[in-house]
């Protein structure tokens, strides 16, 4: 079939760590149909371009508020396109905004897929959005609606048609050769995701001082960036934590798996997550996780292979950092890695996409027009 992915996150040459997630499922579609991608950069004013994307065709356009002829631009285009295509399949909430009055008008099978936790939690999030969050009532219009953990279909199913919402997980796609533990004495540990308050880097960066100030021998690299840098910064000045916490920075996604490699356990002490991409990528490496238990990742993170956190205190996080050191000391990272592999690859949500497909199908017939209207 002709799949028409329409989002307004996407990577690119200049942003190669926005939104991987999606490029990972337009990536597993592609598997077994002919997927075309159309990033609509909102608030952008760039020209519109196409190329070749990791494989992907991917054609951008801008559409900025403040330039209303744009929108008149995306929405002749968004009709051209779904003329041509079986099935629309929106990803990230924005899109589905984006994409509704066309998708409306040209009556086609439509699917969407959600990752966001602003839509399960509209007031962790900074800014309007909590003010504007009854716009998840657009998730009326598509066919189907899917969420990457138990937890956002739940809430996904508050908003979505009857019986609309399914289950289909974020893509781990890790092929590396897997490295066994370090065998330094000292406990290195990784974290990956944006210096911003919902990680809690400053947290993060307190429990290494109670790890250290409890005896351990102890690093964190942190990699990712974000406006929390410099309090960061200064915080570890502060603790005289130089030697046992490093900001490394944005890297590429493809040289993240590295910093998993080279650490006994990923830890990151976040607020709130859906899926949590990065915690699923290190058990995929073979690495344990330490992590609060506050959100949709524990559909994946058990005794098995982490430890999740009730109280998100300093103390409490480095108590379960030691404890998974000790548990996990023994086991072999193939234990850990081996079933995320199979249960997150792009062959096995391909597949779920597939069944998605065949349920809107069957139930919209080509058109799009619910056989029950």
């Amino acid at each position: 079939m002709k799949i028409l992915v329409v989002t307004t996150w996407f990577p690119s040459q200049g942003s190669p760590a926005q939104a991987p997630f999606n490029l990972e499922h337009a990536k597993a579609i592609q598997f077994r149909h002919d997927v075309r991608v159309l990033h609509v950069r909102l608030g952008s004013g760039l020209p519109a371009a196409t190329e070749s994307y990791a494989g992907l065709p991917v054609h951008r356009v801008s559409l900025d508020p403040r330039r209303p002829w744009t929108a008149l631009s995306v929405l002749r285009l968004l009709l051209r396109e779904c003329s041509t295509a079986d099935v629309l399949h929106t990803m990230a909430f924005s899109s589905a905004l984006v994409a509704a009055l066309p998708a409306v008008l040209r009556r086609i099978p439509w699917v969407h897929s959600e990752h966001w936790s602003g839509v399960t939690n509209p007031r962790n999030v900074a800014g309007l959005w909590p003010r504007f969050a009854w716009l998840r009532w657009v998730l009326r219009l598509p066919h189907a609606v899917t969420g990457v953990t138990v937890e956002l279909v739940e809430k996904l199913q508050a908003f979505a048609r009857p019986q609309a919402a399914m289950l289909v997980p974020c893509v781990v796609a890790n092929d590396r050769p897997l490295q066994p533990l370090p065998g330094r004495e000292r406990l290195l540990l990784a974290a990956v995701g944006g210096l911003v308050p919902g990680k809690r880097p400053l947290l993060a960066i307190r429990t290494i001082a109670a790890l250290k100030e409890s005896g351990h021998d102890v690093h964190l690299s942190w990699v990712g960036d974000g406006p929390l840098r410099r309090e960061a910064e200064e915080l570890i000045a502060e603790l005289k934590l130089g030697g046992n916490v490093t900001l490394v920075g944005a890297v590429p996604p493809a040289e993240v798996f590295a910093f998993f490699e080279q650490a006994h356990l990923f830890f990151l002490p976040t607020a709130h997550e859906n899926f949590f991409t990065s915690a699923a990528e290190a058990l995929s490496a073979g690495r344990p996780v330490v992590v609060p238990r506050v959100g949709g990742f524990t559909d994946y993170v058990t005794e098995a292979n982490g430890v999740l956190v009730d109280d998100a205190s300093p103390e409490s996080l480095a108590e379960a950092v030691v404890a998974a050191r000790r548990t996990f000391a023994g086991v072999d990272p193939s234990t850990i890695a081996e079933p995320i592999r199979a249960r997150f690859s792009r062959t096995t949500v391909g597949r779920l996409f597939e069944d998605v497909y065949g349920r809107v199908l069957a139930s919209t017939g080509p058109t799009g027009r619910s056989r029950r209207e």
